[in-house]
C-alpha cells in the first residue's frame, strides 16, 4: 500500500467523523468535564526497556538523504517495537536520536512510577498514552489537501513517529506507530493493525492488558470538527478505547475491518462505568440509564457560569438494543439538547453536534 493511499484513507476516515460547519457564536474557552488521565511529572522515572538488551543502530557517513533518514526512522522503530530492545545511536549527532529522546521525555512527563507492580499499571499507561496522543497531536489535514493537489507526499513525517514526537502533527499511520512505540518502551504489549475504517484504509492498534487484547484507535478518538466553516478543532473521546474485534467490526455507522485478525480481542472494557461527572453541585454517572437523567444533566449544564464545552457519555437505556446498528438514541438526544439554554452548537435536521461511537457512547458538543 502506498503512502498516498494511506493518507487519503486516513483523512477520509477523519472527515467522516467531522461535523461540518457547526454554528458557533462564542470563542471563549470552557472547562472540560470529560474523564482524563494526564498525570503529573514523576521525580525519578524508571523505564523497563533500559534493562533490556541493547542493539546498535547502523553506521553512516555524511548527511543522510531524505530517503535514508526515513529508512533510519524505520530502523529505530524496528529495534524498539519489533525487537523490544534499547537503541544505541551512532553518536550523539545521530539524526534520529532526537526522535527517541522526545518519546522518552513524554514518558518521563506522564507515566508514574507509582503504577509499577499494580494491577492497573498497563491500563493506566495505555490510557495516558491514548489521551496524550489524541489531545497533543494534530491530525494533518494540510497533508490531505496536498494529496488532493497531486503533490508528492510519500516521505512526509506525518506517516512516521518523527511527525508525532518532533512536530506533533500526524495521520493515522504516525499515530498508530507512536502508540506502539511508546507502549514498547513501557513494556506494554501492543501491535499495529491495518485495514479499513468506513471502507477506506486505516491503521490503529491492539494492546494487551491482563492477558486480554483490546482495540485502540487514537485517530478515531480525536473528534475533529469545524465551526462556521473555519479551521478544524478537536476533542478527545474514548469511544474506540479498549473494545473488541466484534464491536469494532459491527459498528455499522463506521465499521473497522482489519486485513488480518491477529491477537483476537474478545471483550469490551467498560471504560465509563464508575466514572462520575460533577456539574455544579450535582453528580452524574458517565453511564446514563434513562431519559430523565439525561435531560437533567443537560439542564444542569446550561446553568453553569463556566459553560461546559463537551461531555462524553455512555447511554444505556434498558429498552435499547442493537445500539451499534444506527443512531438508536437520536430522538432521546434531541429531547436532551432541548434542555440547553442558548447553546453554541445547535441540533437541527441538518446538523448533529455529537459524535457516535460503539456501545452507545456519544461525545456531545454544547458550548465553545
Amino acid at each position: 500500500m502506498s503512502h498516498k493511499t494511506k493518507i487519503f484513507a486516513a483523512a477520509t476516515a477523519v472527515f467522516m467523523l467531522a461535523v461540518p460547519a457547526l454554528c458557533g457564536c462564542s470563542s471563549s474557552p470552557s472547562p472540560d468535564i470529560a474523564p482524563h488521565l494526564i498525570t503529573t511529572p514523576d521525580a525519578s522515572p524508571v523505564r523497563p526497556i533500559y534493562s533490556a538488551e541493547s542493539e546498535n543502530m547502523s553506521a553512516f557517513d555524511g548527511e543522510l538523504t531524505e530517503t535514508q533518514y526515513r529508512a533510519r526512522i524505520g530502523e529505530l522503530y524496528s529495534i524498539v517495537v519489533d525487537d523490544r530492545k534499547q537503541p544505541v545511536f551512532y553518536g550523539e549527532s545521530d539524526p534520529v536520536k532526537p526522535v527517541y529522546d522526545a518519546a522518552i521525555d513524554i514518558l518521563n512527563r506522564y507515566i508514574l512510577n507509582a503504577w509499577r507492580d499494580t494491577d492497573a499499571c498497563e491500563l493506566n499507561i495505555a490510557h495516558t498514552l491514548h489521551d496524550y496522543l489524541a489531545t497533543e497531536v494534530k491530525y494533518d489535514f494540510d497533508l490531505y489537501e496536498r494529496y488532493v493537489r497531486g503533490e508528492n507526499i510519500a516521505d512526509d513525517p506525518a506517516f512516521g513517529i518523527d511527525g508525532v514526537f518532533l512536530n506533533k502533527v500526524a495521520v493515522c499511520d504516525g499515530l498508530s506507530r507512536a502508540f506502539a512505540f511508546l507502549c514498547a518502551i513501557e513494556d506494554v504489549d501492543c501491535v499495529r493493525v491495518t485495514g479499513t475504517f468506513d471502507g477506506v484504509s486505516h491503521a490503529w492498534n491492539k494492546v494487551k492488558l491482563n492477558d486480554d487484547w483490546y482495540n485502540v484507535d487514537v485517530t478515531g478518538d480525536t473528534a475533529n470538527y469545524s465551526v462556521n466553516g473555519g479551521t478544524y478543532r478537536s476533542q478527545l473521546s474514548h469511544g474506540f478505547f479498549l473494545i473488541s474485534d466484534n464491536t469494532l467490526r459491527t459498528f455499522r455507522p463506521r465499521p473497522h475491518e482489519p486485513i488480518v485478525i491477529d491477537y483476537p480481542a474478545v471483550h469490551d472494557y467498560d471504560y465509563y462505568s464508575g466514572k462520575t461527572l460533577l456539574v455544579g453541585d450535582a453528580q452524574y454517572p458517565h453511564v446514563i440509564t434513562d431519559q430523565n437523567m439525561l435531560n437533567a444533566l443537560f439542564s444542569d449544564i446550561s446553568k453553569q457560569k463556566g459553560k461546559v464545552g463537551k461531555i462524553e457519555l455512555r447511554l444505556k437505556f434498558p429498552n435499547k438494543t442493537n445500539v451499534n446498528y444506527g443512531d438508536m438514541y437520536e430522538a432521546e438526544i434531541a429531547e436532551a439538547y432541548g434542555k440547553l439554554k442558548n447553546p453554541d452548537f445547535v441540533l437541527n435536521s441538518t446538523q448533529k453536534p455529537y459524535f457516535q461511537y460503539p456501545n452507545g457512547v456519544y461525545l456531545f458538543l454544547m458550548y465553545q
